[in-house]
């Protein structure tokens, strides 16, 4: 892949927060976002989608007297995804990072995105590190985590820079609480699908899977953390939104799941969260305990993982055998009825043989009473039948 973007960094960028629910957790959001250090080419557009909060867009309203920041308000709900997609295009030729509403954010977090997406022409998508990122979470991988106690979001981001600087590591997919997508992959690959993934859940892995067709890497920014808290504007209807998701995921991309069936088995993420262990020992070594118990956690979310696909193997050999089971009582079935047709045919064929010999008969019956017809004898006693 060529997109010549080696000569161009640091290349504009805009931080896209699209917001619905939930006032605390955009409040946090915004507040942290403009406390951090922002770089000078960086604007932001907050997307207002017609929230049924009204504190939630008044709230909004009163960012753009405080901070400046552009407002795009819905007239009705457009849902997550189309939400998104006006704002790439309000972007115009920008990089973009797609924040979340419940995230929080510290440091100079967004020019050590906007570093590693440049690390590598190839690079399309840069996803942090983050306490609730499913394939990026730490401590515990894949797990809903709470922030490690006595650590708070700029100290946790602290600690990832000092323990992975200028590291990243390629990734499946990219994961949307906090997304960096280069110009040229989004160009390349196109839009969100708005169709398929409306409301939100399994864009950025449709996304992903699509740019990876066009050639384009996904990788995690070893050296950047973002507080997510998860689900805080759809939480009661998150688990179903997943559900579907996961299901149009398999119908347009059939290899996603093995894909990321393959990378957890791996987990070669590891070694990253390894070394921001140690910097937390080194940094508190009072934080011992905690990093033991989070170890404990890790080792028993892996027995449930494996017992869970030894449930799952032991449900399927079951399975199969219930299919085997029908498949020989089909197979008995159809060497039944295969014998009755047979049997039927034989009776057929011989149906077929008497049905010729009555008809020769019948032929030679025929004959033989016209030539009894006429005969001199028949004509003689012609009187000994009448009536």
């Amino acid at each position: 892949m060529n997109d010549n973007t080696s000569d161009i960094q640091p290349h504009r960028v805009v931080i896209i927060v699209p917001v619905y629910r939930n006032l605390v957790a955009t409040r946090n959001c915004i507040e942290s976002l403009m406390a951090s250090d922002l770089p000078e080419h960086s604007a932001i557009i907050v997307i207002d989608d017609n929230s049924p909060e009204d504190a939630v867009s008044a709230y909004c309203e009163e960012l753009t007297k405080r901070f400046g920041i552009q407002l795009l308000v819905n007239d009705e709900n457009l849902g997550f995804v189309r939400a998104v997609n006006k704002g790439f295009i309000e972007a115009g030729d920008a990089d973009i990072i797609l924040l979340n509403s419940d995230t929080v954010v510290a440091n100079d977090w967004a020019q050590r995105l906007q570093a590693c997406a440049y690390r590598e022409d190839s690079i399309g998508t840069v996803t942090p590190f983050s306490n609730n990122g499913t394939i990026c979470s730490y401590p515990v991988f894949l797990t809903s985590n709470s922030l490690p106690k006595q650590w708070d979001t700029r100290e946790m981001d602290r600690a990832f820079q000092s323990a992975n600087t200028g590291s990243h590591y390629e990734i499946p997919t990219a994961v949307g609480f906090c997304m960096y997508i280069k110009r040229f992959c989004l160009n390349a690959t196109g839009d969100f699908d708005e169709e398929s993934f409306g409301q939100g859940y399994g864009e950025e892995c449709d996304f992903s899977l699509r740019a990876s067709a066009k050639g384009w890497k996904h990788v995690i920014a070893a050296d950047v953390f973002v507080y997510h808290e998860g689900a805080a504007s759809f939480a009661s209807e998150s688990t179903e939104r997943k559900r579907r998701a996961d299901a149009i995921m398999s119908i347009l991309h059939p290899n996603y799941h093995a894909l990321i069936g393959d990378f957890i088995a791996r987990d070669p993420l590891y070694f990253l969260r390894k070394n921001v262990d140690a910097v937390r020992l080194n940094e508190k070594p009072a934080d011992a305990i905690n990093i033991l118990e989070e170890h404990f956690c890790y080792a028993k979310s892996i027995l449930e993982r494996a017992r869970n696909e030894q449930e799952q193997r032991q449900r399927l050999e079951i399975l199969l055998a219930d299919v085997r089971e029908k498949f020989s009582e089909t197979d008995s079935a159809l060497s039944d009825a295969q014998a009755l047709v047979t049997g039927l045919n034989s009776d057929l064929k011989q149906l077929q043989v008497q049905s010729r010999d009555l008809k020769k008969l019948h032929a030679q019956s025929c004959d033989t009473i016209q030539q009894m017809e006429k005969s001199r004898s028949w004509r003689y006693t012609a009187w000994m039948r009448k009536k």
